[in-house]
């Protein structure tokens, strides 16, 4: 059975009125103060943690309880993901930058490059039970500079019934006999897999990697996708969409059920966030006995699966005077408790592989994430450059995918469009 937001709350002992009533305090002193020495407030800036709920659990749940009895209080600057860069980029700009942020994966480079987050001790991640795969997103010139939180695992999930209509028993483990699947387990008037409800960028770069390529070289002054992985993985795209099994307009809209859940497409390549709405929006489809799920195979026969991870990072400013307390936060939040708290407002994968909790082990879509941390080789960023080229990427793959450009033409304007954005680093 799933554990529900509300049900683990209750069973915790913190009552939902209070958490409310915490959250509209705006912040706190979690029972310290600012009691004079060697105290002081602690900024954070984050995107997760939105609306009554979240800030509830995030400070009732969480801050409050680190917070106490020090001479520390803490403020929290809530905003939305599509305005986090503006927000950070105006805060450094202003001066005023937040003692604790928590980015996106593929941050870390462009913000570290600006001096705007700090290193931080590789102690901080002793003890803690992290694949080191998710460490490649949170390091910049080969220092630790963020450590992860929230993981989101980009996995296909398939309906069983059509798969078993169509004779299909074991799971293709290449690109090319994948192709040839969907062409069976399409169903009438829709897609064999959905690739286009989610984000078209992160789609291409996971396949990139399925490809064996990357976007960046290791310093991140140059683009590598153009040696053919580029063109590859936007061309298997198309190759989808000639073969009928993938459609740009077959796509769902925000907050609605996606056209898996419909029964118009047997796979869908879809984020693992997406748990609680699926589980809410249709149960029925997302038991084991309905609902398969599989990583996106090697373009190479025998080569090993690829899931692309994103996700929520812990950072600090270089300007926190508190430093020493700033990284003690981030450690108190990455505990098993907090972090369970954290997960069970949000339905994110934790970043820890250790909680053996039914929050997260309930979780299918969750746990078979963290089960595949050691393929998680497909990721964003890579550049101090990156959040310039990233708004670059989309326009070129839809160019694509809509008959406007080749695969060749819109992969070289897009290295053409990256390497003069590079070239202002």
């Amino acid at each position: 059975m799933t554990l529900r937001r509300r049900d683990f709350l209750a069973a915790s002992g913190v009552s939902i009125s209070a958490l409310a009533l915490a959250a509209c305090s705006g912040g706190g002193s979690g029972g310290g103060g600012n009691g004079g020495g060697g105290g002081g407030e602690i900024s954070i800036l984050t995107p997760e943690f939105a609306g009554t709920t979240g800030k509830a659990a995030f400070e009732g749940g969480i801050l409050d309880g680190f917070f106490e009895g020090s001479e520390f209080t803490y403020k929290v600057d809530y905003t939305d993901w599509t305005k986090l860069n503006e927000k950070l980029s105006t805060s450094v700009a202003g001066g005023l930058v937040a003692d604790m942020i928590m980015p996106g994966a593929g941050w870390v480079e462009p913000f570290a490059h600006k001096g705007v987050l700090t290193e931080l001790p590789e102690s901080l991640l002793d003890g803690l039970p992290v694949n080191e795969n998710l460490l490649a997103q949170c390091r910049y010139e080969g220092t630790l500079h963020a450590l992860p939180f929230f993981v989101d695992g980009r996995i296909c999930i398939y309906n069983r019934e059509m798969f078993d209509a169509a004779g299909i028993a074991d799971i293709p483990t290449n690109l090319d006999d994948l192709r040839e699947a969907l062409k069976e387990v399409t169903p009438d008037g829709g897609v064999g897999i959905d690739l286009f409800s989610s984000n078209i960028r992160q789609t291409w770069s996971h396949l990139l990697g399925c490809f064996g390529g990357r976007l960046f070289n290791d310093d991140g002054t140059e683009v590598t996708f153009t040696d053919g992985t580029g063109v590859a993985a936007l061309q298997y795209m198309l190759d989808l969409v000639a073969d009928g099994t993938a459609n740009f307009d077959i796509k769902g809209a925000e907050g609605q059920p996606r056209p898996w859940q419909q029964g118009q497409a047997a796979v869908d390549l879809l984020n693992s966030s997406l748990w609680p709405s699926f589980t809410e929006q249709s149960p029925d489809m997302v038991t084991e006995d309905a609902m398969g799920m599989f990583l996106l195979p090697s373009a190479e026969a025998g080569g090993d699966p690829v899931m692309w991870t994103g996700g929520t990072l812990l950072t600090m400013s270089a300007r926190s005077a508190n430093p020493e307390k700033v990284q003690e936060l981030m450690s108190y939040m990455l505990e098993a408790g907090p972090l369970l708290t954290a997960v069970t407002e949000s339905g994110k994968v934790p970043a820890r592989t250790d909680i053996e909790d039914p929050v997260v082990t309930d979780n299918l879509m969750a746990q078979y994430t963290i089960d595949n941390f050691d393929y998680a080789t497909a990721f964003e960023g890579g550049s101090p450059a990156w959040m310039e080229i990233r708004g670059l990427v989309a326009p070129e793959l839809e160019a694509a995918v809509t008959g406007q450009k080749t695969a060749q033409q819109a992969i070289d304007a897009l290295a053409a469009a990256s390497q003069d954005a590079l070239s202002r680093v």
